[in-house]
């Protein structure tokens, strides 16, 4: 965050302002602006517009004209952006306000606090002031000792300073000599440890030119670990002794270096150099204009004022090592499950929907060509004959076309057993998040009389109809596309993959006589209550008709994202707003250009037509002209086109396959240093970067994706961790 201009200017007049516990607040718009290299109009507009109750969807795709054309990406950035520097202020003021109250505040403390840039940074000056408790330095404080520290920072030796009338006043007040330089000594040390100068100097080195360090945990440590912690030590061993330039690390490393240090396996920390400390030691030196040379006694105290700092700063730069891990991870999240929720639906046939399981059964369910459910029952594995005639006889009885099975225990059995009597599609569906959703509430308002097994295998037959339809009712750190989500702030997650789960939907173009309420939901404006209601007033024959069902802003915010495939208006089956319908139909008419949208007639015609446009439609420009043709050119479009759906194809043991072998998988996640391929193993093999293809790249989505087909080779098998690993490069 750039520092606001406001906060830099120490006039005395502002100074006086603040002292009086009156920060000034910036003007969000400009600093927003400022920190985003955005227009402070664009930035205005779009506040306002959230304010008056606007969509991020909405903003993008029907307010281009005013905010410049921004993407949902940068309008949220523009939010986000707000809400951190409101958030930064609010803690500034607090602080302030805090330390003021005690008596506390100095022209130091100050200008570290305003000069903070982020809320960690004014959580750690802000810490040894919020204890009730008060610090050796504070009692030495209020006995009178500052007078002393002074001197010491002038680098007079103890014996000097004892002899100075000073000292000799404090010692007639019943004052030990010890007492009075011990005193003296945490004065100095604090003033050290708080030190904005010294702050800034030993993060910026830090960031650097430091080092993260990592150590096993001695055995008498990991000897208290529960069985389950115990069983997660080897995967740590690449982190047993590790050592990394803090400006080389890479995010997964500092995520997994928390999870060890958090399960009790590892002991992470920033190490301490004695060049850090010599350099740090030469800017105090400079600052209290001395020589290098320090007295003992002053030694002795910036020798624990640094202690005490370095541990705070420590904390500060492994916080900002953190936030970009964890925002690193959740990117990757959001990319993932992006892919993952635009998988093509595959309506139209009748499913049959299995939940493999051994000593309780194989749940299984028969769903309609609409994913509705008809019958459920169970087989056992065991008893094979009696499985094989149950299957055979339903899959006559309801004309199964599509035979659907969960990729969990048991599923190469009841792939066996199915593909005996089945000559139709057989297809493996990943269950993450399948038994989430089957005990949530979303579940048993769907389903009320189907207990949890049964609400379990609909699902898993309905993600092979509509995956988007299904996934959306799974807490979306379930899903498992992504990488240390458990150790994500749970909030944060949320936020984020939920703005991923909003823009697919509203992207898609939803048909709102075929989707669930749980999907209409997630639409531009419209709520629980609403989604409800939309659903149970259906079918509708026009947008019109659709209207009746909505209040005037709800309609405004979400009509555009909702279509109506049955309407005789064929625009209620594109994403052209009914109020832009008029101006869509005069531009379909007179646009020479419908066939090549992009062409560079556009500019063109908007200039020729620019004045009939505007009566049209007042904010219209170049970018509303290529929406609409672009729109009308693709009438009942879905962009959801691939499917990532697998075949049964081979049973595949690890203790059976081999070195060399190749397979066929489909991609199942996608991380920083590879990708996680399922070949119908138990486990996901990891490609790594440097096995996906024969050239370098800095990031695997430069060439695989969630959900894509590929072709692998085995490299090398651990049975005891289970972990696969496996080539793409190789296998061609």
């Amino acid at each position: 965050m750039q520092k606001i201009d406001i906060f830099s200017k120490w006039d005395k007049y502002l100074f006086f302002n603040i002292w009086k516990g009156m920060l000034v607040e910036p003007i969000y718009n400009e600093s927003v602006a400022s920190e985003l290299q955005f227009g402070v109009e664009q930035v205005k507009v779009v506040l306002d517009l959230i304010t008056e109750g606007a969509t991020v969807p909405f903003i993008a795709r029907y307010k281009k004209e005013i905010t410049g054309n921004l993407d949902e990406d940068q309008i949220r950035s523009i939010i986000d952006t707000q809400k951190k520097q409101e958030n930064l202020f609010s803690a500034k003021q607090t602080a302030i306000n805090g330390i003021t109250e005690l008596g506390k505040m100095t022209d130091e403390l100050m200008a570290n606090i305003v000069n903070a840039t982020t809320l960690k940074q004014v959580e750690e000056i802000y810490k040894p002031y919020k204890s009730k408790k008060k610090t050796k330095a504070m009692i030495a404080i209020e006995k009178g000792f500052q007078v002393i520290a002074d001197m010491m920072k002038q680098n007079i030796t103890s014996m000097t300073i004892t002899k100075s009338e000073e000292f000799q006043k404090l010692l007639s007040e019943d004052n030990t000599e010890e007492e009075i330089l011990e005193g003296s000594h945490f004065i100095v040390a604090a003033e050290v440890s708080a030190s904005s100068i010294l702050r800034d100097d030993l993060r910026e080195t830090l960031q650097k030119y430091g080092t993260i360090v990592s150590k096993i945990k001695t055995e008498k440590a990991l000897e208290k670990l529960n069985e389950k912690d115990t069983a997660q030590i080897p995967k740590f061993d690449i982190y047993a002794d590790f050592s990394c330039p803090i400006f080389r690390i890479k995010p997964y490393q500092v995520l997994a270096l928390n999870r060890g240090e958090n399960l009790g396996i590892i002991s992470a920390k920033i190490e301490k150099t004695e060049k850090t400390y010599e350099g740090l030691r030469m800017n105090y030196s400079r600052t209290l204009e001395l020589r290098s040379q320090f007295t003992q006694i002053l030694e002795e105290a910036f020798k624990e004022g640094y202690t005490t700092l370095f541990k705070s700063v420590e904390t500060e730069v492994r916080g900002i090592l953190n936030e970009l891990g964890e925002d690193d991870a959740i990117s990757a999240f959001q990319s993932n499950l992006e892919k993952l929720l635009m998988t093509k639906p595959e309506y139209g046939k009748n499913i049959l929907a299995i939940d493999p399981g051994f000593a309780s059964g194989c749940k299984i369910a028969v769903l309609d060509n609409l994913g509705n459910p008809l019958e459920f029952n169970k087989i056992f594995l065991h008893a094979k004959d009696r499985a094989k005639a149950f299957l055979k006889s339903w899959i006559t009885k309801y004309s199964i076309e599509v035979v659907i099975i969960w990729n969990g225990t048991g599923c190469n059995e009841s792939v066996d057993i199915t593909q005996e009597i089945f000559d139709g599609e057989i297809f493996i569906v990943n269950e993450s998040g399948a038994s989430v959703y089957s005990a949530s509430k979303i579940a048993k308002e769907e389903f009320p009389d189907l207990d949890s097994l049964d609400r379990g295998t609909v699902s898993i037959g309905r993600r092979f109809i509509d995956p988007l339809s299904e996934l959306v009712k799974v807490p979306v750190e379930s899903i498992g596309v992504g990488m240390y989500q458990h150790d994500m702030p749970v909030k944060k997650l949320e936020e984020k993959l939920g703005y991923v789960v909003e823009d697919v939907v509203n992207q898609i173009g939803i048909n709102v006589n075929n989707a669930s309420s749980y999907v209409l939901n997630h639409i531009s404006g419209i709520d629980k209550r609403s989604a409800k209601k939309i659903y149970n007033h259906r079918p509708y024959k026009s947008r019109e008709h659709l209207k009746k069902q909505l209040s005037d802003k709800v309609y405004e915010l979400a009509i555009g994202f909702l279509r109506v495939p049955e309407s005789p208006e064929p625009l209620d089956n594109t994403d052209i707003h009914p109020d832009q319908y008029e101006l869509a139909r005069y531009v379909i008419e007179n646009c020479p250009h419908l066939a090549s949208p992009k062409g560079r007639g556009i500019e063109q015609f908007f200039e020729e037509n620019k004045t009939k446009l505007q009566e049209l439609f007042a904010e219209v420009t170049a970018w509303t002209v290529e929406f609409i043709l672009e729109s009308h050119a693709n009438i009942g479009y879905d962009p959801r086109v691939n499917s990532s759906h697998q075949k049964a194809w081979q049973k595949l043991d690890i203790k059976t396959i081999k070195q060399g072998e190749t397979f066929d998988g489909v991609v199942r996640n996608v991380v920083a240093f590879g990708a996680f391929v399922d070949i119908w193993l138990k486990n996901d093999g990891l490609v790594h970067i440097s096995q996906l293809v024969d050239r370098y790249i800095s990031d695997p989505k430069e060439v695989v994706e969630v959900g894509q087909k590929v072709r692998v080779k085995l490299m090398s098998v651990d049975e005891k961790t289970n972990k696969i690993q496996l080539s793409m490069k190789e296998a061609e």
